[in-house]
């Protein structure tokens, strides 16, 4: 295989088949976009507060630090093209239109559905970026520059078309966790427990923790733990806040719970994640 010339930290794509149960293991959010499309099969996507039913042909657009997860749906057989891209790749592209922002799709939509005359488009455009992926010819980098800029060109303008379009959640269940889910994205930084949460929308704690689980693949606990870290993480590198009334903000009490939980999730203290960027503790 040809070596990669451009740097995998700020672009990779890849083409994966599974044919046996699976759900994506591990909490989920990251600094970079994802395109996700998905070539055969149906998942369960969850998406920062709510749950989508991602089907064949399906685009989905996962924003910079947004939570996700996919879960099983149907069928346990699957594939996807998988685009990861950071925002310097690019960069110089972007910055010489001043009028028209490729990367709105990422906060306008999740989940897009073209029609299918689209999708032929759609696909041969990441079918050649497959495949020059594996090459290493001067201009490959440039290339599939040229080839990501012009699939968000086209989803942005997928978008004109779908803006009204509302994708009903898979269930009754599921629209009641997106409930929950984005009460807890509101109020994280308040006294939490499954206990309150379930007397907030008047349920059982065992209910709400099954229901909450089955929607989004998260416990309730490691749900809370993830988005709490990540305002964290925010707060370490923007403010000059201390770690104790960092910790206090995001809703922990216990200041040793907090580097706990902090470095169980980041691999790093919250002092060592602060350091990196040059901030004082």
């Amino acid at each position: 295989m040809a070596k990669q010339i451009f740097d995998p930290d700020l672009f990779r794509i890849a083409w994966g088949k599974r044919t046996s149960p699976y759900n994506m293991e591990k909490k989920h959010y990251h600094d970079y976009y994802e395109l996700y499309y998905l070539w055969s099969g149906e998942r369960i996507y969850f998406i920062k507060d709510r749950t989508y039913h991602v089907l064949q042909g399906d685009i989905v657009l996962i924003n910079m630090n947004e939570m996700h997860r996919t879960l099983q749906a149907g069928s346990s057989s699957h594939e996807r093209i998988l685009i990861y891209f950071k925002k310097e790749f690019i960069d110089d592209i972007i910055s010489k239109e001043t009028n028209f922002n490729l990367l709105d799709c990422f906060s306008k939509a999740k989940v897009i559905r073209p029609e299918k005359q689209d999708l032929i488009y759609i696909e041969s455009l990441l079918f050649k970026m497959i495949e020059e992926s594996k090459n290493a010819f001067p201009d490959s980098e440039l290339f599939l520059r040229v080839l990501l800029v012009e699939i968000l060109i086209t989803t942005n303008r997928l978008l004109i078309n779908k803006q009204n379009e509302n994708y009903e959640h898979p269930g009754s269940m599921h629209k009641k966790v997106s409930e929950i889910v984005r009460y807890i994205n509101n109020n994280y930084d308040q006294k939490l427990s499954l206990k309150i949460v379930a007397k907030n929308f008047s349920i059982s704690p065992y209910y709400l923790s099954r229901i909450f689980n089955k929607g989004t693949g998260f416990s309730f606990v490691e749900y809370l733990n993830s988005i709490r870290i990540k305002e964290a993480q925010k707060l370490l590198k923007t403010t000059q806040l201390n770690i104790t009334e960092i910790a206090a903000t995001v809703g922990y009490e216990s200041l040793t719970h907090f580097g706990r939980v902090f470095k169980s999730i980041t691999g790093l203290s919250p002092m060592q994640y602060r350091k990196s960027f040059n901030y004082p503790s």
